[in-house]
């Protein structure tokens, strides 16, 4: 017991000295940095997706930009950032601690350079690439591929940090595995099968309801229709199913826009009017509450529900109340 007490008082001397000496040592302003500084003193350091730890330690180093690549390893380790790093195009003003460079990395503060944008909740790839194309990343299609429609619903919406010459392979990479890292603890426990039918469950409450609680009515609406054997009737995926073939053939399609009514007719495998069950495939790529909502559906005694023109969610619970609802609120 001795030894093992003594050794874990020795890594805790080992793991204060180095924070210590990264948050203390500085390097010495070189001629290699004097060369490399701009008029104003910073100097440029990028770091590229997918590089490694060790390797930026090596390209600091070699820079003269840090005292010692070990030391570096280790307080990025010590302090949980090792894997937090960013991708961007840094300004290193002289001289910077080691706990400095972590910090400033870690944290992403980057050029401004560098493309910033925003995926709302409920964006489908095509949506996604007008958001790119706006951004100056894509040219217009560049995401709209058979091999990425294959991940509808997959690509999680949030805020992403792009150099301007980042590959739209990469861009999808990215919000592919963010997907998988954001819902990992979510779906660990679950089959397959199930994990795929949340995706597409929550991809639908994306575009039919707002807050969090009519999406968890609405997934316990779905589900009481799924026990009684009848068909969702879901707007959303009509609209999407109009759109489809268009998406298949690298064509833009605003769903919005799509005329519903003439189409609930048509038979598709995103006709929740025609066909009982899911629809084939996710219709948008859902966010976390919509997912939770997914996965926890609330019991109710609805049946029926429909947006108001306001966008507040109307609840009925016989089809003769959902007849009067539509009349009242969207004058149907």
């Amino acid at each position: 017991m001795g030894i093992r007490i003594y050794k874990i008082f020795a890594l805790i001397v080992i793991a204060v000295l180095v924070a210590g000496a990264a948050l203390i040592l500085k390097p010495k302003t070189s001629e290699t940095q004097k060369k490399q500084a701009s008029p104003n003193g910073e100097i440029e350091f990028i770091i590229e997706e997918g590089q490694l730890l060790s390797t930026t330690a090596h390209l600091l180093a070699e820079r003269d930009l840090i005292t010692s690549r070990n030391l570096f390893v280790a307080y990025a380790i010590l302090s949980g950032h090792e894997r937090d790093f960013r991708v961007g195009r840094y300004k290193i003003g002289q001289p910077v601690s080691i706990a400095g460079l972590v910090s400033m990395f870690s944290q992403g503060l980057s050029e401004t350079e560098d493309v910033v944008v925003t995926i709302p909740e409920g964006s489908n790839i095509a949506d996604i690439d007008q958001i790119l194309v706006k951004a100056g990343l894509i040219m217009e299609g560049g995401s709209l591929r058979a091999d990425t429609w294959k991940l509808e619903g997959y690509l999680f919406p949030d805020t992403y940090r792009f150099g301007q010459q980042t590959a739209v392979e990469d861009i999808i990479l990215k919000m592919e595995e963010n997907f998988e890292i954001k819902t990992r603890e979510l779906f660990k426990d679950l089959k397959v099968q199930k994990l795929k039918d949340a995706v597409i469950v929550a991809s639908m409450l994306e575009k039919e309801v707002k807050t969090e609680q009519d999406m968890q009515l609405v997934a316990g609406i779905i589900e009481k229709r799924f026990q009684l054997g009848m068909p969702l009737e879901i707007d959303a995926t009509v609209a999407y199913g109009v759109c489809r073939q268009k998406f298949l053939l690298g064509q833009p399609c605003d769903v919005s826009l799509a005329n519903i009514v003439d189409n609930i007719p048509k038979d598709s495998a995103y006709n929740t009017y025609k066909r009982r069950g899911l629809p084939a495939g996710p219709i948008s790529n859902p966010g976390l509450k919509a997912i939770n909502a997914a996965l926890n559906p609330r019991p109710s005694e609805y049946l029926y529900y429909l947006s108001a023109k306001d966008g507040t969610t109307i609840f009925s619970k016989t089809a003769a109340e959902h007849i009067k609802a539509r009349a009242k609120y969207l004058n149907l």
